[in-house]
């Protein structure tokens, strides 16, 4: 019999050291997400779109489920920013900032050709993903958060960047 209560609370603290983990885990990951909706918020003032005016509505689509959205709700505070999640690619209709997640189930060169020669900064988690033509991509480099960007995509888009962000960059080309 005790054996088995013995048995028990083995268990029982494997289980909790384990919920432990992954909610530390799961907290990295929350803050990750909460660093880069802060990049994005921060974009927003260093790109610059044919025909926007600070006047108008700022759109940022996020192609299917991502983290970053709850993030992206709590950063947007001051300025007039729409957030919204779409299931598919047909569904986005105009955008100015087009968050692709890691685990993304639409092809990457599905979304660039969707979004050829449109002025839509298209920013990427997905390693690799800056050289196949995102316009920015985050990526993890000693365990901190950097961003690339490839200046070809971008100004194919029709993009402007600043050079102020452009020296906090990994360029790509």
């Amino acid at each position: 019999m005790i054996l088995k209560h013995q048995l028990f609370y083995l268990i029982m603290l494997i289980a909790l050291i384990g919920g432990v983990k992954l909610s530390a885990q799961e907290e990295a990951a929350g803050k990750d997400y909460a660093l880069k909706a802060d990049f994005l918020y921060r974009f927003v003032d260093y790109v610059y779109w044919k025909n926007y005016s600070k006047d108008q509505t700022f759109k940022i689509a996020i192609l299917e489920r991502s983290p970053i959205t709850a993030s992206l709700l709590k950063t947007t505070k001051n300025k007039k920013i729409e957030i919204k999640e779409y299931k598919s690619l047909k569904e986005i209709g105009s955008c100015h900032i087009l968050f692709i997640p890691y685990n993304c189930t639409v092809p990457i060169e599905k979304i660039l050709s969707h979004f050829s020669g449109k002025p839509v900064l298209i920013v990427t988690e997905q390693n690799g993903f800056g050289k196949k033509g995102a316009h920015m991509n985050f990526v993890m480099i000693e365990n901190k958060l950097k961003f690339e960007v490839n200046l070809k995509a971008i100004n194919k888009a029709g993009i402007g960047i600043s050079s102020f962000l452009l020296q906090h960059a990994i360029i790509i080309q």
